[in-house]
């Protein structure tokens, strides 16, 4: 086992009680792509980060988005190692989940039932899949030319009796995704990210900006408008294949409530493989504001649907 750094903030020794929190493990980490030796790789490193989490008595461990394949793929790479929701590393992730006590959030490359493919996050407790989310939103031509968007609203799944919300990486930028898992009664929304820097875009050509560090304004301003936790679960270090390369932020973390960092990565989880351990416990979150409360106040309610995508 490669070394992992440990970042821990825990609350109490004993995790939180059922409905009154979670405890949450966060893997950060450099991984290879594209290949099926790659596959067997970040599986095997799936189960070393489970039994990690599980040893501090984490309560769910959450992956980064395409964690079992890479996220830096082609439409011919998606093809060949994409698998359906009761594919090996589902199972595995079962497997390990009933093992070892711990809820896990895998991102992995779907194929459906029609053939599809989706880039998808399934969540796993108690050796069952709890919720199997397809991406609503894809980011990207390039994204849109390995994946076809879900239709189904981002679930809300009990883990340890606490409603936990899921997004898919730049779906944690849309506000009105908070607010329909908000309103479904989500405290803590997951959202696994394969946020970079520059990168090659899809015809070849490099960026000319960076991708935003999403966790730097828009991610704390979520979690205190929505009153929600919100944690970002990203990779770190390189992806290269023959399109390009891909140096990823490494900025996992947690934000409470009222927009404060719980846990976040710094330079130094940036250098090495991270597992961030926090409880998400809100009785011990002040009030963001005295009066005010966003959500009960607005005077729009969403629809809770999807527009066809196009």
């Amino acid at each position: 086992m490669r070394p992992v750094r440990i970042v821990s903030r825990l609350t109490h020794r004993e995790p939180p009680e059922p409905g009154a929190g979670l405890r949450l493990a966060l893997f950060q980490a450099e991984n290879p792509a594209g290949t099926p030796e790659a596959v067997k790789a970040n599986l095997a490193r799936m189960e070393e980060a489970v039994e990690l989490a599980a040893s501090y008595r984490a309560q769910l461990c959450a992956f980064p988005e395409c964690f079992n394949t890479g996220y830096a793929l082609g439409p011919e790479e998606c093809q060949l190692l994409a698998e359906p929701c009761d594919g090996q590393s589902v199972d595995l992730a079962r497997e390990l989940s009933l093992e070892h006590g711990v809820g896990i959030v895998l991102p992995y490359v779907e194929r459906s039932e029609t053939g599809a493919l989706h880039d998808s996050v399934a969540v796993v407790d108690g050796g069952q899949l709890r919720a199997n989310y397809r991406k609503t939103h894809l980011y990207g031509a390039a994204e849109r030319a390995n994946f076809t968007p879900g239709d189904d609203l981002p679930p809300v799944v009990e883990v340890n009796g606490f409603p936990v919300g899921v997004l898919n990486c730049y779906e944690c930028e849309f506000p009105p995704l908070y607010q329909s898992l908000a309103d479904r009664g989500a405290r803590l929304v997951v959202g696994p990210t394969a946020a970079d820097r520059h990168f090659t875009l899809h015809d070849g050509t490099p960026t000319l900006v960076p991708y935003p560090d999403a966790t730097e304004h828009i991610i704390p301003a979520m979690a205190a408008v929505w009153r929600v936790f919100v944690a970002y679960a990203n990779r770190r270090g390189w992806e290269t294949s023959d399109r390009g390369q891909w140096e990823y932020r490494g900025n996992s973390g947690i934000w409470a409530p009222d927009g404060s960092a719980v846990v976040s990565a710094g330079p130094a989880e940036r250098a090495v493989d991270s597992l961030l351990v926090a409880d998400c416990l809100p009785q011990d979150v002040h009030p963001f504001s005295p009066e005010g409360d966003h959500r009960a106040d607005s005077r729009i309610r969403p629809s809770h649907q999807l527009q066809p995508a196009g």
